[in-house]
């Protein structure tokens, strides 16, 4: 009786073993039979929050800080600001820390293989504009500067065109336009009305002119403390009408003695007066209610604000294996609008190409520079001469981690270059470049014979579209290419380029 009992609980376990082997092959495990299959599809428009909370993310915040030159850090907290994606801040790289967010964490964590998240979002440029900037000092040889009374908002004006003499007035008193405020830590902006109010002031010997913004020249005449203008110097008669002066600097105060050579009359601020009077101080009992001047220089490209684009962008995140890949845009820069840069601080901070050179570039000042109208362009033809030099426009790192088949598109023009054209222009990729300053520590990859497009034969201004296939890079967290412009004693191109765009390619491509 024992015996067929443990035989009959044997056979009854064989049979079991054998129904779960069934259940299984057919069914999948008891775990993954038990693990809801939930495939969705969400689409989410960014909101502010969603913006701000981007921003603010730990693990964000922690991303950006790798660029060590502070640059993503402040594309990121303008992400926040403007609502919009900016500079190297790219939705591929900073949506997946907050996509348990967009959709809510239920629905987050239900979500299997095949679960897609489509977010529509808007993308920001970064224009460079002019400012006023707070002059420390030394002086240009001509410029355009604001005449600011210490400690005020308002640069003083000319209180009114065509006339012969004047006082000079506080901005926003009933003969002036609505005041310049200043902003970003005592910076005003160069618009329009700004610079209506600007001098230019004009190196003459071991004194300056000052030119007022209706191009007439501040003088002086006898011992009055009121100006004369006078639209053409020769007419003056320089033994009684003084159009020269003297500017000295004080650095504790950062202001500014501008003093009239022929009679030895300061100007200063009137607060009584509300206006600028020319005197001499050492007859005033008190300075108190005369304030100095300071001046602010008109500089190009040095406040960045940012325009966000009407049009609605969109990147899909798909759940693969427990990880969110996203194809799109890697890379998309116009290169053109804003100003003129040829400061290559000024380039980087506005577009986040870096300009490096291999070896000299001799007694230029630039090769590279970011042209409002024609994109990145490098010439090294300066005053009728052929400079050899080696010069790399770099791109903005992009993180072809999740890529497959990228796609590196441009539009290029040339003149002047010598034959073959790639001996002279040429297209290389790092994935180890660290950064400005390390073109010679990273390893180069040339793919100028890679470049598919029509190469510009130098014949006219055309701009040819150009691609490169980057699927051999994909996969790579960091990459970057560069324009590589080669110039020498006999040969020196000028280079043109723009919209440049780094994207998954399509099915039919």
């Amino acid at each position: 009786m024992k015996t067929r009992n443990i035989f009959l609980f044997a056979a009854a376990a064989l049979l079991c073993t054998a129904c779960e082997d069934y259940t299984e092959h057919n069914f999948g495990t008891p775990e993954e039979l038990w693990q809801a299959q939930q495939v969705n599809t969400y689409v989410i428009e960014l909101t502010p929050q969603h913006y701000a909370d981007l921003a603010q993310n730990a693990g964000n915040q922690a991303l950006a800080a790798q660029d060590e030159t502070g640059m993503t850090q402040k594309h990121l907290e303008m992400t926040g600001n403007v609502c919009a994606f900016v500079g190297n801040v790219t939705p591929q790289e900073y949506l997946p820390a907050i996509l348990k967010n967009l959709v809510g964490t239920s629905q987050y964590y239900s979500m299997t293989n095949g679960s897609s998240i489509t977010v529509r979002y808007h993308v920001g440029n970064i224009v460079s504009d002019a400012a006023y900037v707070p002059n420390e000092g030394e002086l240009t040889e001509t410029g355009r500067y604001l005449i600011v009374p210490q400690g005020q908002e308002q640069p003083i004006a000319t209180s009114g065109e065509g006339k012969t003499y004047s006082y000079l007035l506080l901005a926003g008193n009933s003969l002036c336009p609505a005041t310049v405020q200043r902003v970003n830590d005592q910076t005003i902006w160069a618009n329009d009305v700004a610079d209506g109010w600007a001098y230019s002031i004009e190196k003459n010997g071991d004194t300056w002119l000052l030119c007022n913004p209706y191009g007439q020249y501040l003088y002086m005449k006898g011992t009055y403390n009121n100006f004369n203008y006078t639209d053409d110097l020769g007419d003056l008669d320089y033994d009684a009408e003084w159009p020269e002066w003297t500017i000295a600097y004080d650095a504790a105060s950062q202001t500014y003695d501008i003093k009239n050579t022929g009679n030895e009359k300061t100007l200063r601020f009137t607060t009584q007066y509300n206006n600028v009077g020319a005197y001499d101080l050492s007859t005033l009992e008190s300075t108190e209610g005369y304030l100095p001047l300071q001046l602010y220089k008109r500089v190009e490209g040095r406040v960045e604000s940012v325009e966000v684009q009407e049009e609605v962008e969109e990147v899909t995140f798909t759940l693969e294996d427990g990880e969110w890949q996203a194809k799109g845009d890697y890379l998309n820069t116009e290169l053109t609008g804003g100003n003129t840069l040829t400061d290559m601080d000024a380039v980087f901070d506005a577009t986040g190409w870096s300009v490096e050179y291999k070896g000299s570039i001799g007694d230029l000042n630039y090769v590279w520079r970011y042209d409002a109208t024609y994109g990145l362009r490098s010439s090294a033809y300066v005053s009728s001469t052929y400079h050899p030099t080696d010069a790399w426009a770099i791109s903005p790192a992009m993180n072809l981690k999740k890529a497959e088949r990228p796609v590196f598109s441009f539009e290029q023009a040339q003149k002047y270059a010598g034959t073959p054209v790639t001996d002279y222009l040429q297209v290389w990729v790092s994935t180890n470049y660290t950064g400005r300053g390390g073109l010679d520590a990273a390893t180069w990859t040339d793919v100028t014979d890679k470049v598919v497009g029509t190469w510009p034969d130098g014949s006219d201004w055309t701009y040819y579209p150009m691609t490169v296939d980057l699927s051999p890079f994909a996969g790579e967290k960091a990459v970057n290419v560069a324009f590589r412009y080669i110039s020498t004693d006999a040969v020196a191109a000028t280079w043109e380029v723009k919209n440049v765009v780094c994207r998954e390619a399509e099915e039919n491509e």
